[in-house]
């Protein structure tokens, strides 16, 4: 059994089609498919790394911080906006930068409750390992190991695009999705972690503006999620400490003597049209 897809083929851009073990395009090129039914897009020339993306560690820390919920009031405003966004019911959407899938599994429930039509879900992460993990969360999402920056996505065939967290390419953007199709940008508030950052950080700045889209969208909706989080197990605290890039800059001296927290959780989401 065969099925169009709307991945491309990353060396000669033709629409890839799923085969029973692999994906192929009309150029003769073909990608093996995993055991777990993703498959693996990106060329040696779009990654300077021979592990590109998150740490084992980071991947791992952030895997089991999720499944705690501590962002699942963040997730379930993020799945609200996308359906009070929706421009119609049959719908292609991509999470670019999926890393583990949290969101994405989420946001595929969600749509499944609450339209009648079937969506297309598709997430690509440049991080092989993240996309295992994101393919044991849902295996009806269709999941590539790909880059942001080459999308691995034919030309503007999707309804709606997220990048929550993660690089953007904007180019890249305007180019898969349709004619004022949507995307969604999440990026940390100003106050995103403030306590947790104090502990690390003598005088820790405010984060600056984050999630801002340039020419080609125009700015439709903006939501803030604000919320305080009491962290009293020390294995979450030190997850929340290895999944964030801040692991990579720090020390954990201090924040190793710490057994209990109190966090700010501080999120926007930017909804943009394509024009």
């Amino acid at each position: 059994m065969t099925k169009e897809t709307l991945f491309r083929c990353p060396n000669c851009h033709q629409a890839l089609i799923r085969g029973e073990k692999q994906y192929y395009c009309s150029g003769g090129h073909t990608f093996d498919l995993a055991r777990k039914g993703y498959v693996n897009l990106l060329l040696p020339s779009h990654t300077r790394s021979r592990e590109p993306g998150d740490s084992k560690q980071m991947l791992q820390s952030r895997r089991a911080f999720l499944n705690k919920g501590y962002y699942q009031p963040f997730s379930d405003v993020l799945n609200e906006t996308v359906l009070r966004t929706l421009q119609r019911e049959r719908l292609a959407l991509l999470d670019a930068g999926c890393g583990e899938g949290y969101y994405l599994a989420r946001l595929a429930s969600c749509l499944r409750e609450n339209l009648s039509e079937k969506a297309e879900l598709y997430g690509i992460d440049i991080s092989k390992r993240a996309i295992n993990y994101a393919a044991s969360r849902d295996r009806n999402l269709q999941l590539a190991v790909g880059s942001s920056y080459h999308l691995p996505i034919v030309n503007e065939s999707l309804d709606y695009l997220l990048c929550i967290f993660a690089p953007r390419h904007e180019g890249e953007f305007a180019r898969v999705l349709k004619p004022k199709g949507l995307l969604l940008v999440a990026a940390p508030g100003p106050d995103h972690l403030f306590s947790f950052r104090q502990v690390l950080y003598k005088d820790p700045p405010p984060i600056g503006e984050r999630g801002t889209v340039g020419e080609g969208f125009k700015l439709l909706a903006e939501r803030h999620v604000s919320y305080e989080v009491e962290l009293r197990q020390k294995e979450d605290l030190l997850h929340l400490f290895r999944m964030t890039p801040y692991c990579r800059h720090a020390e954990g001296t201090e924040f190793e003597r710490i057994e209990a927290l109190q966090i700010e959780v501080d999120f926007k989401l930017l909804v943009y049209q394509k024009i």
